[in-house]
């Protein structure tokens, strides 16, 4: 449940939604080779920065690419690659002068997942909710206007929502993003998306700053966050927050499934099981968890008819914030 809304909930300020159509997206040093600011090791940042060019649409980088985006003369570049393919970060791609990321990332990527307190530590509720209803599951934190899926469980029904970790979607556009963006106060969620473009991926986006502020207020109220085909089109889910210690939001935890499925009557029998199980992911992590209302609370004892036999489509539309 919302209590007092923060002013941070995430990494301070926004980060790119994508990369630039001229290829990937500037995260290091800028074009111009000037040097980092003090105490910082020029080539350290300069391979950091090389490894931060790899992104979903991206798994491939040229040496021509890395000297362009770090602002350095092309063998430079050569000699900064081949440095980090000698020690297992990068690995040769089919032809010369293109690099992929090595295995030295995926050792180091599952030690980072297997220190992760909070997905570890929250999993359980999200795969006691998917065993319950048969929906994918998920977990998901902000960065900047990002929501980003750290957390994964498939749903067991047939048709079903596919996803993997690490997945990125415009916040303002999913219902993960959408219930951590409504644990920031308005003007945090303004300076976030201060001179920013709200992109629409189906006729349902939000697509204005305006439109967005009455949706989290919504979603303060109800306790929960809906994407009505808003990510994509067939596609409806549901999340609500998870709080730490202090009652900030810190991630979300949410399901999703096909638009046929998921009607309007059935995210209201789910509503209330998301909601108790991202409170048992906020008790699982320390956190405060506030009691839900007798109405929402689920009853324990009885099974999701969602899982068993799925509502029919009333041919309603969700009750939602004008956009």
């Amino acid at each position: 449940m919302y209590g007092r809304a923060n002013a941070s909930g995430g990494p301070d300020g926004p980060s790119s939604t994508g990369p630039s159509s001229t290829g990937p997206s500037s995260t290091g040093p800028s074009s111009t080779g000037a040097a980092p600011p003090g105490g910082l090791v020029n080539a350290l940042v300069h391979g950091l920065s090389i490894l931060q060019m790899f992104d979903d649409d991206h798994q491939v980088v040229t040496v021509a690419q890395i000297a362009r985006q770090i602002g350095v003369h092309r063998s430079n570049a050569s000699r900064l690659a081949a440095t980090l393919h000698a020690l297992g970060f990068l690995t040769r791609a089919d032809e010369a002068g293109q690099y992929r990321l090595g295995p030295q990332l995926i050792r180091l990527g599952r030690l980072a997942g297997a220190g992760n307190d909070l997905s570890r530590q929250a999993a359980g509720p999200l795969r006691a909710l998917v065993r319950l209803t048969g929906e994918t599951g998920h977990i998901g934190i902000l960065d900047g206007t990002d929501a980003v899926t750290s957390v994964v469980v498939d749903g067991w029904h047939t048709v079903r929502m596919h996803s993997r970790p690490n997945k990125r979607s415009p916040a303002h556009n999913s219902s993960i993003g959408k219930a951590l963006l409504a644990g920031l106060d308005d003007t945090e969620i303004r300076r976030r998306y201060r001179g920013r473009r709200l992109s629409a991926k189906t006729p349902n986006s939000i697509t204005s700053l305006a439109g967005l502020l009455r949706e989290v207020e919504l979603i303060r109220a109800r306790g929960y966050a809906v994407d009505d085909e808003e990510l994509e089109t067939g596609l409806r889910c549901l999340a609500a927050p998870i709080t730490d210690a202090a009652g900030t939001v810190v991630a979300s935890l949410g399901l999703s499934g096909p638009a046929l499925r998921m009607t309007e009557a059935a995210v209201a029998d789910l509503a209330p099981h998301v909601c108790a199980a991202a409170a048992e992911a906020t008790r699982a992590i320390g956190g405060r968890a506030e009691a839900m209302p007798p109405a929402a609370a689920p009853d324990a004892s009885a099974p999701s008819r969602h899982g068993t036999t799925p509502a029919p489509d009333g041919g309603h539309r969700f009750p939602a914030a004008s956009r």
